[in-house]
């Protein structure tokens, strides 16, 4: 297969056991510029690059410290689940799943959003390590619901259980599918359901805000009987620490766990992060593209 840029295939940062913070600031940095890539050479020539730089960090402590997998294995019986539910920013995901060794990293730059490419922008469960369908939004917490229950049964006493996470947008927190979710998460008592919002503040068209204001965003999770931590979503050593809070069992017995990160839409790319409803989804072209990589420092 040839390539249409070979310098795509260099690495800065790959994943390995044990990852320190700083560690996983540089893989975070790497799921950038990779997003950069993908979209530039997608067959659209564009993705959903805003909130995909704005999970990146949140991405890179998941693939990097917390997911309990096996690449070799993707059916694995006692991995960690995670659902993508903002499905639209795949690429993101994509680029996480090469670093562990879902599948080549030539593969991003070469069939994402293509004729019969693998990497689509809605991720499906034909691609080994994608646990749920994404092609519409507020689904996924319903579906991190199941597989959290289905866990529960099947691992009665098993303490720690395994895990599964949802990342969800804040433009799905407007939707009532959404709060069936949150609803259910807490009927069930499922504390081994870790959902984590990337809470950027922008969906498609304006604000959240302007749109639907999720505020009181924490105290609505708490007032549904979830266990609530609200952080920097960019601050590495407070994601790591706050998926570890999460994962105790003694932190909230029979609660369900929320990550709610605050996040800035388009991060760090200068021109996105001050226009970032236009950015909501993008197209690089050959401009865009250099600029972009020199304000990842390539």
């Amino acid at each position: 297969m040839e390539y249409k840029n070979k310098s795509s295939l260099k690495v800065y940062s790959t994943y390995k056991e044990n990852m320190s913070p700083e560690n996983i600031r540089d893989f975070a940095l790497q799921l950038r510029r990779d997003v950069v890539e993908i979209t530039y050479y997608s067959g659209t020539q564009s993705s959903h690059i805003g909130g995909e730089l704005s999970a990146a960090d949140i991405m890179a402590v998941l693939y990097g410290a917390v997911l309990h997998v096996d690449p070799q294995d993707p059916e694995w019986e006692d991995r960690d689940i995670f659902i993508l539910s903002k499905g639209h920013c795949s690429a993101l995901q994509y680029a996480a799943m090469a670093h562990r060794g879902y599948f080549p990293r030539e593969v991003l730059w070469n069939e994402f959003n293509r004729i019969n490419g693998r990497l689509q922008e809605h991720a499906n469960m034909e691609l080994p390590g994608i646990e749920a369908p994404t092609g519409s939004l507020g689904m996924g917490l319903c579906n991190g619901c199941g597989y959290a229950w289905t866990g529960r049964l099947k691992n009665k006493h098993k303490i720690p259980p395994n895990y599964v996470y949802v990342m969800l947008g804040d433009g799905e927190c407007t939707e009532g599918q959404t709060w069936e979710g949150v609803m259910l998460g807490a009927q069930l008592r499922l504390d081994n359901l870790i959902a984590i919002v990337d809470y950027n503040k922008y969906i498609i068209s304006a604000s959240t805000h302007e749109v639907m204001d999720l505020e009181p965003f924490e105290q609505r999770w708490q007032d549904f009987g979830w266990h609530t931590q609200r952080i920097d979503g960019h601050d590495i050593p407070n994601l790591i620490n706050a998926f570890d809070k999460a994962r105790q069992y003694e932190t909230a017995p029979g609660k369900p766990r929320v990550i709610i990160a605050d996040t800035v839409k388009g991060k760090p790319i200068s021109f996105m992060m001050k226009d970032a409803i236009n950015w909501h989804a993008g197209h690089l072209d050959d401009a865009l593209y250099k600029k972009c990589m020199e304000e990842l420092g390539l």
